[in-house]
């Protein structure tokens, strides 16, 4: 397949698969708490943290109808203006010969389609973290102070979505200073843009914050750290660990040989980026009340490294690879629909 081919054919798939079977959509009992909390005041759902602007957004949807299928378009819609920004995106993080083939695994990921078929803030979170991504490389690449004047703009919009993205915001900071001297122009601007964005973060979030800090965090248990293994199996195949047995090894393949294409990375801001962004998200998702909306946000990531993984090997052994994705992929949608 040329790359010219894999951007028409993974939004063609992402949409079919998408809408495949629209009888099965019915709400679920979680999809109909989210649809109450769209009748709740403002100043109660920044105490919660849970997706405030998403929820202004879905109220104005709901004047078209409640149809369950004209409540799931925003997501679709979402995902494939995601999928539009993922091209630039991961061909900037990957590397112009495996960014195609991640965006083909981006765009027909099971674990991408369940959300996408889900009234949930989900798909919304994931076009605003690869906005922030595409800005924050163009920043690095080019220091023009209209790509970070952008960048704050996504930032603060990102944190209405999902209060939890605010880990994407930690990720590029890590970014800034691990790489201060290599980007040593770009710090003033930068770290001053931190104070209007963190500072606006901690004045509207500050009741969770204090009940994160002040609660949660002293509830955490070693146990948790055990679900390292369901998570990422529910972000390779979008089942649990049992039914992901084959599919999870063979990504877990895949992604130690991208981690070992990214050996580079004190070198390569690109690659450390590659890699804070799929670790960042796991522990926000695990430890923090939200949905699978964060751990959405690792997966462009996730395709990324499995592709340049993909990579290291002959091409007789990657057309069987893709093969064996493929395979994983349909086990994984059998069980979806």
């Amino acid at each position: 397949m040329g790359s010219a081919l894999f951007l028409p054919v993974s939004l063609l798939l992402f949409v079919a698969l998408s809408l495949y079977s629209p009888s099965s959509l019915i709400l679920s009992g979680e999809e109909a708490q989210l649809l109450l909390r769209i009748l709740e005041p403002l100043t109660l759902q920044l105490y919660n943290g849970y997706s405030p602007l998403y929820l202004v957004l879905m109220d104005a949807w709901l004047w078209g109808g409640e149809h369950a299928l004209w409540l799931r378009l925003p997501g679709i819609l979402c995902g494939l203006v995601s999928l539009l920004i993922a091209v630039r995106v991961l061909r900037g993080l990957a590397g112009a010969h495996a960014g195609s083939g991640a965006l083909l695994l981006l765009g027909t990921a099971p674990f991408l389609i369940a959300q996408a078929r889900a009234i949930s803030p989900g798909m919304l979170a994931l076009m605003m973290v690869l906005l922030s991504y595409a800005l924050f490389l163009e920043y690095l690449r080019s220091g023009s102070l209209p790509a970070l004047g952008a960048w704050i703009f996504v930032a603060l919009l990102s944190l209405g979505v999902q209060a939890g993205l605010v880990f994407l915001v930690l990720v590029q900071c890590c970014i800034m200073l691990v790489y201060r001297e290599r980007y040593a122009q770009r710090q003033g601007a930068w770290w001053a843009a931190q104070f209007l964005v963190l500072g606006l973060f901690a004045l509207g979030f500050w009741k969770p914050l204090s009940h994160f800090f002040g609660v949660r965090l002293l509830q955490v248990t070693p146990d948790q750290a055990g679900q390292a293994l369901p998570i990422f199996a529910l972000l390779c195949t979008n089942l649990p660990p049992l039914q992901a047995i084959a599919g999870t090894l063979l990504f877990l393949v895949l992604v130690i040989s991208g981690l070992y294409v990214c050996a580079d990375w004190r070198k390569d801001a690109r690659h450390g980026l590659l890699i804070l962004g799929l670790l960042a998200p796991c522990p926000f998702y695990l430890f923090t009340p939200q949905s699978e909306a964060l751990l959405l946000c690792a997966l462009p990531c996730l395709c990324a490294l499995v592709a340049m993984g993909m990579r290291l090997y002959p091409r007789w052994a990657r057309q069987g690879l893709w093969v064996a994705i493929a395979a994983s992929y349909m086990w994984s949608y059998w069980h979806l629909y």
